[in-house]
C-alpha cells in the first residue's frame, strides 16, 4: 500500500494559535496598519481521507482551508487565490509533489511549503527541502506534529505573509493611475483626478521634488477623453529662455542661426492631447505672456513665421513651490496664474505618508528588472525599520534610488539592509536650524542650501556626482544651485577655475 493511502493518526490536542504578526516595532514603524486576515492553507493530496482529516483539523484550528487533489488544480488556485501556506503530498497523480514544489518556489517564492511523505519517500522530501520547502512530516502523523510544523512555518513567514496581503490591498484599493497610497490625503487627490480628468480645465500640481507630480499629470491625461492624443512634457527649468521659446513654439527655417529646417514646437505637437509644463516656477515672465496668448486663443505662431496654427490642447503644470508665493514675489504674472491655476492639486511629502512605504517597496520590487532577475521579493524587518524611520527629503524618487542600490548590491533573495543618506549631525542641525525667527519654508531652504553645499564640496563641484549622491537628476541640481546662488567653480579642490 502506498504511503499516501495510510490514514494519519489525529488527536484532539489544542488547535494552532493564530499566525504571529510583524512583532514589536520601534518609532514610526508601528504606525502602519497590518492585515489581520485568517491564514489560508492549501492542502494538496489525492487521498480523500487525508484531505478530509486535514481540512477538519485546520478548520478547527482557526484556519481557512482549500483542498486540491492534483498539482495542476493547486497551481490554478495559487494563481487566483491568496494562499499563505501549501501542504502537499510528495506523490500526486500527473505532476508530482516534487515538481509542484519546484514550480511554487519559482513562481510563488513567498508562499511557504510543507510536504507530506511516507518513510520510503524521505529522500524525495529532503530534495524538496533543498529546493526551498520549509518543512516536512512523515506519514502516519499525529495532530500535534501537524500543528507544530504549521505553527512554526507560519510564524517564520509572517512578515512575508503580511507583505503579500499588502500586495493584494494594492490591487484592490491602494493603486490609482500608477500611484500607490492608503492615506486619506492621497485618496482625496485620486478623487480630484477622477473628477477633473473628463474636463479640459487647467490643472496645477504642487509638491516637493520627487512626490510624483508627473504621475498625477499622466493619470489625468490617460483618464480623459484626450487619452488617445499625445502627452507632451517639457521641463521649464531645463532650458535657457531663448531655447525654451523655440522648444515651446517651434521655428521656421532661417528664424535664427542654425535653424536649417522648420520644426514644430511642443505646443503644436500636443494638439489633441495634453501639454505638461514641469517646473513652471522657472518660466520667465516674458514667456508667461506669450504662453498666455496661446492659452487664450488656442493658436500658436512659430518663430520666424507669419501664419498662426490652430491648436487644441489641455495644459497641466507642476511646481515645486506654491504659485501664490511666486505671484507675491512678482515672479509670476497674475493673469497667467489665474489662467492656469483653475484646479490646484497639492501632493504631500513622503514623510507625511510613511504608511505607504511598505506598499511602495513591494511594488518597486515587483517591477524592477534586476529584482525580477535576481528573484528578490522580500525585505527584512531591519531594513523596513530603517525606511520607516527616515525623513525622505527626496521623497518617493529618493526611496526608489535607495531600493535600486539595495537591489543591485543584494547577495541574496532578501534585502537585508539599505543605505540611507547620512543624517545631519547635531552641530550641523544647530548651524542650519538654530534660528527660530524663520518661517518653516525659509528654514527648509536654509537647510537644503547647507545640505547641497556639503554635497558639492564632497564632489569637488562635479554636478553628476552631486546629483548621484543626492538621489536626484542633474537638472534638479542645476536648478537648486541657481536658486541658492551656488557656483560649482568654488568647490574645485584647486580653487575656482575659469
Amino acid at each position: 500500500m502506498e504511503s499516501h493511502q495510510q490514514e494519519p493518526k489525529l488527536s484532539d490536542e489544542s488547535s494552532v494559535v493564530p499566525v504571529a504578526r510583524l512583532g514589536k516595532h520601534r518609532g514610526r514603524v508601528s504606525s502602519y496598519p497590518l492585515a489581520a486576515s485568517t491564514p489560508h492553507i492549501l492542502v494538496v493530496d489525492d487521498d480523500p481521507m487525508i484531505c478530509q482529516q486535514l481540512e477538519r483539523l485546520y478548520t478547527h484550528s482557526g484556519y481557512k482551508v482549500t483542498v486540491a487533489t492534483f498539482a495542476e488544480r493547486a497551481m490554478d488556485l495559487l494563481e487566483h487565490e491568496d494562499i499563505d501556506l501549501i501542504v502537499t503530498d510528495i506523490r500526486l497523480p500527473g505532476l508530482s509533489g516534487v515538481e509542484l514544489a519546484k514550480k511554487c518556489v519559482e513562481q510563488w517564492s513567498d508562499v511557504p511549503i510543507i510536504v507530506m511523505t511516507g518513510y520510503a519517500d524521505i529522500e524525495n522530501a529532503v530534495e524538496v527541502l533543498k529546493l526551498g520547502a520549509s518543512d516536512y512530516f512523515v506519514k502516519p502523523f499525529s495532530a500535534a506534529a501537524i500543528q507544530e510544523s504549521t505553527r512554526g512555518v507560519l510564524e517564520k513567514s509572517s512578515l512575508f505573509t503580511e507583505i503579500r496581503h499588502l500586495r493584494q490591498q494594492i490591487k484592490e484599493s491602494c493603486e490609482f493611475g500608477g500611484m500607490l497610497s492608503r492615506t486619506p490625503e492621497m485618496h482625496k487627490v485620486f478623487e480630484i483626478i477622477r473628477m477633473v480628468a473628463p474636463t479640459d480645465s487647467s490643472v496645477v500640481v504642487e509638491g516637493e521634488t520627487g512626490t510624483g507630480k508627473e504621475l498625477v499629470a499622466s493619470a489625468i491625461h490617460y483618464q480623459s477623453p484626450r487619452q488617445d492624443g499625445p502627452f507632451v512634457t517639457i521641463n521649464c527649468g531645463g532650458f535657457p529662455e531663448t531655447l525654451l521659446e523655440s522648444e515651446l513654439f517651434g521655428y521656421e527655417r532661417g528664424a535664427f542661426t542654425g535653424a536649417d529646417r522648420p520644426r514644430p514646437g511642443k505646443i503644436e505637437l500636443c494638439s489633441g492631447g495634453t501639454l505638461f509644463l514641469d517646473e513652471i516656477e522657472n518660466m520667465p515672465l516674458s514667456m508667461q505672456a506669450k504662453l498666455l496668448l496661446v492659452l487664450n486663443d488656442q493658436r500658436v505662431q512659430r518663430l520666424g513665421a507669419s501664419r498662426w496654427t490652430k491648436v487644441d490642447m489641455r495644459v497641466i503644470a507642476a511646481s515645486n513651490v506654491p504659485l501664490k508665493s511666486l505671484v507675491a514675489q512678482e515672479k509670476m504674472r497674475t493673469d497667467f496664474f489665474y489662467r492656469i491655476n483653475v484646479i490646484p492639486i497639492r501632493l504631500i511629502p513622503l514623510r507625511q505618508r510613511l504608511n505607504d512605504i511598505p506598499l511602495l517597496v513591494q511594488d518597486f520590487l515587483r517591477h524592477h528588472s534586476v529584482a525580477i532577475q535576481k528573484q528578490i521579493t522580500k525585505i527584512s524587518s531591519k531594513a523596513m525599520n530603517q525606511l520607516m524611520e527616515y525623513d525622505w527629503p527626496g521623497n518617493v524618487r529618493e526611496l526608489q534610488n535607495v531600493l535600486e542600490k539595495a537591489i543591485v548590491l543584494a547577495r541574496f533573495k532578501v534585502i537585508e539592509e539599505v543605505e540611507l543618506t547620512d543624517q545631519l549631525t547635531e552641530q550641523e542641525v544647530k548651524h542650519v536650524g538654530g534660528r527660530m525667527d524663520l518661517s518653516l519654508p525659509e528654514w527648509i531652504k536654509q537647510q537644503e542650501k547647507h545640505y547641497l553645499t556639503g554635497k558639492l564640496e564632497a564632489a569637488c563641484g562635479r554636478i553628476d556626482l552631486t546629483a548621484r549622491s543626492c538621489g536626484v537628476d542633474v537638472r534638479t541640481i542645476h536648478r537648486k544651485m541657481k536658486l541658492y546662488g551656488l557656483d560649482k567653480k568654488v568647490f574645485h579642490k584647486d580653487g575656482p577655475r575659469n
